[in-house]
């Protein structure tokens, strides 16, 4: 029997095709076997991995091969979810298979216990049909870390509020280009409850008196431009102390910190917290005080002591002779109303300033001594705070005296010599 020459080809190219076909298998098997292996690497940083079962819960397939997991070791040795849910959990879980159409895009969500420990999963599912088989791909990832995390920032966020209502305090934050105010945290009464009105963004400027607003708006315009010029929050441990006005109208003084910082859309914002003083301001110069006529000539009238007292704008209101002489002015009433730059030099100023700014923003008093100028020049510098009888402070009065260690030594000389 003689076979064809052609039948012999055909056979041949039809074994060719087989073998081929066998070894682009054999090679991708072992090449997908080889990648399951990569996994035996990170075994124990891998939280989500794919099961595949059958319409009826048999487990067909599960991968990564390698994952260190213990719900996915219990899958591979009860081949089902019905012997390893409870009877109330795998129950839910049916009746979220069934809802899959109508909300795919809601997890299932479960917990399982390892026995070191909780573990938390998310399940999405996906129904696949091959034919007249249908499976279903269910996605799981093991979501414990969320979990904690989530809980220690409610129980995070429960201790800061605790905090915040026995306080008084508050957090807010500020878009400084529209000046929206937006209250983080509420405003609480003298009893601790939250005040319904002071959540989320208010008119800050209805809720402060006019002076304390205008402050407050002066105050944080000069940081935006020390933030865009140096671009960093320089003065960030500075407060401002302002007036809020309460449920029942009393006016409660809190101070105010914040810091600057800029967000994705170049927009600028200023955060902070607002705490609340329950505390009696020290200084005891009240506008409309009892204090005689005379002896107000009398402290005015020493003759080494220089006295000024300036307004929020840095303008003077009134000084002694004392301080209108050293200054090239016999009359104290030609300096009145005149800023405070305009009449002192600058070395006196930049003192005077830095002294004064502290002394508006948290109205209590404050002293400066040492050396200034040339030689052995020391200078003693008082400011405090003047109020109206609400407590805000509209002025501060500067107290300054100037001495040189060479009158004391001349002085000493003339002693010694004598004796």
């Amino acid at each position: 029997m003689q076979v064809s020459v052609g039948l012999l080809i055909a056979v041949s190219f039809v074994c060719f095709l087989v073998i081929t076909a066998f070894v682009i298998v054999v090679l991708l098997i072992r090449d997908l076997l080889n990648k399951q292996k990569i996994y035996s690497v990170f075994s124990g940083y891998l939280g989500d991995f794919l099961v595949i079962v059958s319409k009826e819960g048999r487990l067909i397939d599960a991968t990564p091969t390698y994952i260190s997991d213990p719900l996915y070791n219990s899958i591979l040795r009860q081949k089902s979810f019905k012997k390893i849910f409870s009877a109330a959990e795998y129950k839910r879980f049916l009746e979220y298979v069934k809802g899959l159409d109508a909300y795919p895009d809601i997890p299932f969500v479960f917990s399982q216990d390892s026995g070191d420990g909780l573990n938390w999963y998310e399940i999405r599912a996906s129904m696949q049909k091959q034919g007249v088989d249908v499976h279903m791909v269910l996605l799981l990832k093991n979501v414990t870390l969320d979990v904690e995390s989530r809980t220690q920032r409610d129980e995070l966020k429960e201790k800061v509020d605790m905090l915040l209502q026995n306080t008084g305090d508050f957090l807010w934050s500020m878009d400084v280009d529209t000046r929206t105010f937006t209250f983080l945290t509420p405003l609480v009464d003298d009893e601790g409850r939250a005040i319904p009105r002071t959540q989320g963004v208010q008119d800050i400027r209805a809720m402060m008196p006019e002076d304390d607003y205008a402050f407050f708006d002066k105050h944080l315009n000069a940081r935006i431009v020390e933030f865009r010029a140096t671009g960093q929050n320089s003065s960030e441990n500075r407060g401002v102390r302002l007036r809020l006005q309460s449920e029942n109208g009393k006016l409660d003084w809190y101070a105010f910190c914040g810091r600057l910082y800029t967000e994705e859309n170049a927009k600028i914002v200023f955060r902070g917290s607002a705490r609340r003083l329950d505390l009696q301001l020290e200084n005891p110069v009240v506008e409309g005080a009892d204090m005689s006529e005379s002896l107000q000539m009398s402290a005015l009238a020493f003759p080494d002591i220089r006295m000024f007292w300036i307004d929020r704008d840095y303008k003077v209101r009134g000084c002694n002779q004392a301080f209108s002489l050293a200054f090239g002015s016999p009359n104290p009433e030609e300096i009145e109303g005149k800023r405070l730059l305009e009449v002192v030099r600058p070395r006196y100023f930049s003192l005077f300033h830095g002294v004064v700014s502290e002394v508006f923003e948290k109205g209590l008093s404050k002293s400066w001594k040492g050396a200034f100028g040339v030689g052995k020049r020391l200078l003693w510098f008082n400011a405090v705070p003047l109020k109206r009888e609400d407590g805000f402070t509209h002025c501060v009065l500067g107290v300054y005296m100037q001495l040189d260690e060479n009158d004391f030594n001349i002085a000493n000389n003339s002693t010694m010599e004598k004796k």
